[in-house]
């Protein structure tokens, strides 16, 4: 009878499904649940395969969800941002049903697969004013921005059926971008540069108060460096890893020659979105860049980024307004970011979940 509402997020991973299971005591984010399992990655081809990459997926999300035994069955899911389409989009003003019939037909320009093969999605982020306008008044030279979100059909539904599979009810679905940002950012006020480093690929993400404007997704990550670090020291996957995770700085010290060409791409593709966001932007001032992902607490990193970029950078911590039992504290500091997306998506479902109570 007294029962508290659950709320479950989980991130489909190129690595790993991680699953956050939160509730709210006090109005506040409490974590009772989580969990990851460990997906096939080309780490593992001296193991015999004995099923699909997508056949993994399903068997170990039942696994995960055997194990946690969430007290809902509704879940908040997130695929990869590589999956999807992120593109803002500027119209000039005009009302909502002319401005529907605008993105439909721009949108063509953006997608290179026919749209009945496309989910697409889109939403308004309001107006702006024209860099070198002369006046904030004159409506001709105001700019409606649109962010427009797609992803092929095929890949919506492989998720859909992952979760149909075991029986749960499919609450929400989005790209990891917008569960990162959800986390990491919040409704922090201000511009940031979102950089998240996953197994496979890294996100370089802008977001102006609290609404992502730009967004990239790189064929450069976790993996990469690790591979890397490999090479250039000739040791074994594993044993680089472990080392890409120890307190050892390969990127700033002076008696380590390692070099990352995956470290090189993410910030040369950063780079180019900050000086990009400077020309479209009346003040193109950027706050900080928010480092994110497993990878983003590789020793040395935030140093090495914030001297190449030349700006502030930090960690992000998507447990910041999360509750959880104090004897967790040493494996939350351990997992830091990596459940940055999951913890997004349940915050998600605790969002909507208030809004419906008081509507």
């Amino acid at each position: 009878m007294f029962a508290k509402e659950r709320f479950l997020g989980v991130d489909f991973g190129t690595e790993s499904i991680k699953a956050v299971e939160l509730e709210l005591r006090a109005g506040q984010p409490f974590l009772v649940n989580y969990g990851e399992v460990p997906l096939l990655t080309p780490y593992d081809s001296k193991k015999p395969a004995t099923r699909s990459f997508h056949e993994d997926m399903a068997v170990k999300f039942k696994a995960l969800l055997e194990r946690m035994q969430p007290e809902t069955n509704q879940i908040c899911i997130s695929m990869p941002s590589f999956l999807g389409l992120i593109s803002l989009i500027e119209f000039p003003e005009m009302t909502d049903s002319e401005l529907e019939e605008a993105v439909r037909f721009e949108a063509r320009k953006y997608i290179p697969s026919a749209l009945e093969d496309v989910s697409l999605s889109w939403e308004s982020l309001g107006t702006k004013d024209a860099v070198g306008t002369a006046s904030e008044k004159d409506a001709k030279n105001r700019k409606t921005e649109v962010l427009l979100v797609a992803a092929l059909n095929k890949d919506v539904w492989q998720y859909e059926g992952y979760v149909s599979s075991v029986g749960y009810e499919m609450k929400l679905l989005e790209l990891e971008t917008f569960s990162i940002i959800r986390s990491v950012v919040g409704s922090d006020l201000g511009t940031f540069l979102v950089i998240d480093i996953g197994a496979r690929a890294a996100n370089v993400i802008l977001v102006e108060n609290g609404y992502v404007k730009k967004s990239r997704s790189i064929d450069a990550g976790g993996r990469d460096i690790t591979r890397a670090l490999s090479e250039s020291l000739n040791i074994s996957v594993d044993r680089a890893d472990t080392l890409k995770k120890s307190t050892k700085d390969f990127l700033n010290a002076k008696d380590v020659a390692v070099i990352f060409p995956a470290i090189e791409t993410i910030i040369n593709e950063s780079g180019r979105m900050v000086e990009s966001w400077k020309t479209t932007r009346l003040d193109g001032k950027i706050d900080s860049v928010i480092l994110s992902g497993g990878t983003g607490h590789m020793t040395g990193l935030p140093q090495y980024l914030s001297k190449k970029l030349g700006l502030p950078v930090k960690l992000s911590d998507p447990w910041r307004t999360i509750s959880y039992l104090p004897i967790l504290q040493p494996k939350i500091a351990l997992i830091g970011a990596s459940f940055s997306a999951a913890i997004g998506l349940a915050l998600y479902a605790i969002a909507d979940a208030e809004k419906k109570k008081q509507s």
